[in-house]
């Protein structure tokens, strides 16, 4: 389509999108309530400990199906399909790799039930390395020097000291391995950290942001957000 040169009444998604229907891939179960992601070839599947796939949100219904209808595609890919809802959904934590210091990182998915804090990686851990922000004259942004970290944890001395909170004194830009310095935070311009972390292309799929523990000893996963 061509640049506009008039106003145009544009089409939106009824409730911002939030339920989509998928094809499920050919010889496929989907149970309702599991966690749903889309492989290569764009077909819905239970998500699992997989890395490449696309979460879309918690299979709600079978579509045209009745209610309470698992998705069963005994046949080809697409003839069945599958109604995902993207939100803010309780599920297990595989490992117990997930407390309150997880909140506000990615939960990797394990299977279609579960997700973990481990991208499942074999990756190369890094321990105290350390870390000098520009001028305070500069943008706050610092180079790990690797790409696809994870587990990262930002402290005051090489020994540990204060160990500071993402999101409130950092931000991490996982896939590029970027810090940037939060205003008003508790790091100081130009200030050398410590920082511990691993790094190493990811062998799970980001299922959605942590958002809470559940008293259960499950946790709250967003699926409109990734980190």
């Amino acid at each position: 389509m061509a640049a506009l040169t008039n106003s145009r009444n544009t089409p939106e998604l009824a409730d911002g999108g939030r339920m989509q229907v998928y094809p499920v891939e050919a010889n496929t179960t989907i149970y309702l309530g599991a966690i749903v992601a889309l492989n290569d070839n764009g077909n819905a599947v239970p998500t699992s400990s997989t890395a490449g796939l696309k979460t879309v949100g918690r299979a709600e219904m079978m579509y045209g199906g009745v209610p309470g209808q698992d998705a069963v595609n005994a046949g080809a890919a697409g003839a069945v399909s599958i109604v995902a809802r993207r939100g803010v959904f309780m599920y297990g934590v595989n490992d117990g790799s997930i407390g309150a210091a997880q909140i506000g990182q990615t939960a990797f998915a394990v299977d279609d039930n579960s997700v973990s804090a481990s991208d499942g990686s074999g990756a190369t851990a890094v321990a105290a390395q350390s870390t000098t922000f520009p001028a305070a004259t500069s943008a706050q942004i610092a180079a790990l020097g690797h790409e696809n970290v994870s587990k990262v944890k930002v402290h005051s001395t090489s020994g540990g000291g204060t160990v500071y909170t993402e999101g409130a004194d950092y931000v991490v830009d996982y896939p590029t391995g970027l810090i940037m310095l939060v205003a008003g935070g508790a790091i100081a311009a130009a200030a050398t950290v410590f920082v511990d972390y691993n790094w190493g292309a990811p062998t799970r799929s980001a299922a959605g942001r942590i958002v809470n523990m559940d008293p259960s000893g499950q946790v709250w996963v967003d699926f409109w957000h990734h980190s």
